[in-house]
């Protein structure tokens, strides 16, 4: 779903991109690994097309996706801070456009230009909210509420028009959601189905296609609501 650049997002792509030494990734092929764990933390990137996940694999190789970057954003933005490499990695989720930038161009660009420190500080402050959310989902709510939540908010952020009137595609695999939300990918499929019994989302290949963020919302809600009330009971 288009929604309007943020203020960061406008001066990414009409300045730093364009700076000396910034080097344009294209196209940026699906399952390409743009950076893994223990690699140099020596550079940020720009998402101008396509999607990216953020993510972290444990020791038995199973991974939970921490992030899906939508065009317009800036990732690997722990290179600000890290010195002795990376502590998650990103891959390729669907093919596009990325702008790699050396950190001390993007150091030396935001010293230069003001404002933009504060800009950053708050995209990254929104970043750490929807870490806290995240880790809330995963402590206090069951598996069909996380998915509902997940699908309203991919819709309005990755999601594009579908063909039916008001519905969105989320151009994401059952696995790669369920790698998302903390579940397994079978507890996931066999919640989608459900779902999709009840008309809130249907399948495709590789695409999960909400017929209605309002009534995915209102879904839940009744989830919520229904679950506090059996805890009462």
């Amino acid at each position: 779903m288009p929604s309007t650049p943020s203020a960061l997002t406008t001066l990414c792509r009409n300045e730093l991109i364009h700076q000396e030494a910034v080097s344009r990734y294209a196209p940026a092929r699906r399952f390409a690994s743009l950076f893994t764990e223990a690699s140099p933390s020596d550079a940020l990137y720009f998402l101008d097309s396509g999607l990216v996940k953020i993510f972290k694999r444990g020791e038995d190789g199973k991974e939970i996706i921490l992030r899906i970057v939508a065009p317009g954003e800036l990732f690997g933005e722990q290179s600000l801070v890290a010195e002795d490499g990376r502590k998650l990695s990103a891959e390729i989720l669907q093919e596009g456009v990325i702008y790699v930038i050396p950190k001390s161009v993007f150091n030396a660009f935001c010293d230069s230009h003001p404002g933009a420190w504060r800009l950053v500080a708050e995209a990254l402050g929104a970043r750490q909210r929807d870490l806290e959310k995240k880790v809330e989902l995963l402590c206090l709510q069951d598996v069909e509420y996380r998915i509902l939540y997940y699908l309203s908010e991919l819709a309005t952020t990755v999601g594009h028009r579908a063909d039916g009137a008001g519905e969105y595609a989320i151009p994401l695999s059952q696995s790669e959601l369920a790698s998302l939300i903390g579940a397994t990918r079978e507890t996931t499929s066999t919640t989608l189905n459900s779902l999709a019994r009840r008309g809130l989302v249907r399948l495709g290949r590789r695409l999960l296609i909400v017929s209605s963020i309002d009534n995915v919302r209102h879904a839940a809600t009744e989830r919520t609501s229904a679950r506090a009330a059996n805890g009462s009971a």
